[in-house]
């Protein structure tokens, strides 16, 4: 039995829980190894899909030690490897397989995320589960595509923010401060969170920044 499953489930989830300050924006996050709190943070997220085309942010971080994914100002941080062991999964939980296929969602992610054009789908974990998607886009060619600019196709995160006109420091860590493999660790601290949540924070950001103008300039026409 690992240590966490000597744990009551509601000791869990408040242990799971991070309030985290990026910028002015306070982001309530959960960092979980369990698939019983992976299913009900996924429905928590879905509750915030309220909107005519809704879009999550994504990312994968360390060959899936993490899987995040990014609403509104809820966060998502699956510690995914982790998860399939401590819980003996030989197949990827059904309720997250059927989020990210889900035709209504658009899941926006870094360059790292974007699936194989054929067979739409990331490949993680060391045994290789694959998630499968239906719809997942590159902040990059979102940006190029809505600005209407083909350099954007090849920018940087940080170029990106800055085109569209948002400001997110990235975390400052030195190196010797860092703890090996801490993306695989049974905890993470408040430091480690705020830096695997960067890129799929400034990746939402930068999607709800384009899409809000976007309506805004048809509204208007």
């Amino acid at each position: 039995m690992s240590l966490s499953e000597r744990l009551p489930l509601s000791w869990l989830v408040q242990a799971s829980t991070y309030n985290v300050k990026i910028g002015e924006e306070t982001v309530i996050t959960t960092v979980t190894d369990r698939e019983a709190i992976a299913i009900s943070s996924i429905s928590a997220l879905k509750s915030e899909l309220r909107t005519l085309d809704p879009f999550v942010g994504i990312d994968v971080v360390n060959n899936g030690d993490l899987l995040l994914f990014h609403v509104k100002k809820r966060c998502l941080i699956i510690q995914f490897n982790r998860m399939m062991k401590l819980d003996n999964l030989t197949d990827i939980p059904p309720s997250l397989q059927e989020f990210l296929c889900d035709e209504t969602i658009t899941f926006i992610g870094p360059k790292n995320i974007s699936p194989n054009s054929i067979e739409s789908s990331y490949i993680v974990g060391s045994s290789g589960q694959r998630l499968k998607f239906t719809r997942v886009v590159d902040v990059g060619y979102l940006t190029g595509k809505l600005c209407k600019k083909p350099d954007l196709l090849s920018s940087t995160l940080e170029e990106l923010m800055g085109r569209v006109g948002i400001d997110i420091k990235k975390p400052i860590i030195s190196e010797r401060s860092m703890r090996p493999d801490w993306q695989s660790s049974s905890v993470l601290s408040e430091e480690e969170v705020k830096l695997a949540m960067y890129k799929v924070h400034s990746c939402y950001q930068i999607a709800t920044k384009l899409i809000t103008d976007a309506t805004s300039a048809t509204a208007n026409q």
